[in-house]
């Protein structure tokens, strides 16, 4: 039996390292190419596209990680068709379950692995991308259309516009009294972050202190010299809040999530991505459990082709399922436990039903 395991499992591990590769270099390259005129425009060299299609990598696995594996599993199941090992391992009594049983370690590891790659990859290479403001980034980057809000130290603020990673533009200060009500207000063309002391440089300030307006018009005051603006915000932590919460590291998830503390999004889809993300291993058996049934195929002509378009229905039909719930979730639509169980289960039950109809056969 150990060596139907390391046979199935080194086999398994090399065509999904191969798949892996192969769906990475392909989509990169289109990805690439869709977006040439930003990379090479701007004086850009030829090695950008490169470095472009590194940064991109990460962002990319984390959106087919699930999908490869599926396909993984169902060429293996090609493979052991076309050289009639299928039907020596039925012969030496390795059935459905067996199988199943036999390729979890490495399906559940190459899952586990890449959640890791992912939650430490990712966010990196995505701040790295909202830096260079290329692409899909130009579009979800700090905007007039795409304003950044977030609490800082009790007060409101909202930034229109993110130069580089050190410098913001359109920015409003809403200060606070104990009660909620707004008691100063404060814009500024202009934030440049000093690393030095740890704080921002506002330039282009107006002032307007509604406190002292006493139901009065009054007008916003220039303040001449630039002000100094003690952020518990830096750089890096804007970054994540202008970020996507599914690009964001598990750990900064969890922040986000927690009442009280400030996100881009409502805490609900920082705590779905959350999950969504530790419950990928899980997904993977799933679908394992789904995959392995459907390519029992051991008929003398059988070359597993038409169980491998079974197969691969079967895995875009749950990233369907998937991600139209994902939305759902994120928007406040439904619950977020729901939609992470619900393709689960609705899978395993089928999973379940085939298994247990090839025992029956």
């Amino acid at each position: 039996m150990y060596k139907f395991f390391t046979y199935l499992s080194s086999s398994y591990i090399r065509i999904w390292l191969t798949t892996v590769f192969g769906f990475l270099v392909l989509i990169g390259l289109l990805d690439s190419l869709a977006n040439g005129g930003d990379i090479i425009g701007d004086n850009g060299k030829f090695t950008a596209t490169f470095k472009y299609m590194a940064l991109r990598a990460p962002v990319i696995f984390d959106r087919i990680f699930i999908f490869t594996i599926v396909v993984a599993i169902l060429l293996l199941f090609v493979k052991l068709i076309r050289q009639h090992e299928l039907v020596a391992l039925l012969g030496f009594g390795i059935s459905v379950p067996k199988q199943v049983g036999l390729l979890i370690p490495a399906v559940f590891g190459t899952a586990l692995i890449s959640v890791v790659i992912i939650n430490t990859a990712m966010p990196s290479s995505v701040r790295s991308l909202q830096a260079w403001g290329i692409g899909e980034y130009k579009v979800k980057n700090v905007s007039p259309d795409n304003p950044l809000w977030f609490e800082d130290n009790k007060e409101i603020v909202r930034a229109s516009l993110r130069f580089g990673m050190d410098r913001l533009g359109g920015i409003e200060i809403f200060s606070r009294e104990v009660d909620g009500r707004i008691s100063n207000y404060i814009i500024a063309d202009r934030g440049t972050y000093d690393f030095q002391a740890d704080h921002w440089k506002l330039t282009g300030v107006k002032r307007l202190d509604i406190a002292r307006a006493d139901g009065r018009p009054i007008n916003a005051s220039d303040v001449n010299e630039p002000l100094i603006w003690n952020s518990a915000q830096n750089p890096d932590s804007i970054a994540r809040l202008a970020a996507e919460p599914r690009d964001l590291s598990l750990k900064d998830m969890q922040t986000f999530s927690e009442r009280g503390n400030s996100g881009s999004k409502p805490r609900f889809a920082y705590e779905f991505w959350r999950l969504h993300r530790l419950t990928r291993p899980l997904a993977a058996f799933v679908l394992l459990l789904c995959a392995v049934p459907i390519m029992q195929r051991v008929g003398r002509q059988d070359t597993g082709d038409k169980a491998l378009i079974i197969g691969i229905s079967m895995g875009f039909i749950f990233l369907i399922i998937d991600g139209a719930l994902a939305t759902f979730a994120t928007t406040g639509g439904m619950g977020v436990v729901t939609a992470i169980i619900s393709p689960l289960a609705l899978f395993t039950l089928i999973g379940s039903y085939l298994c247990i109809r090839t025992e029956s056969l």
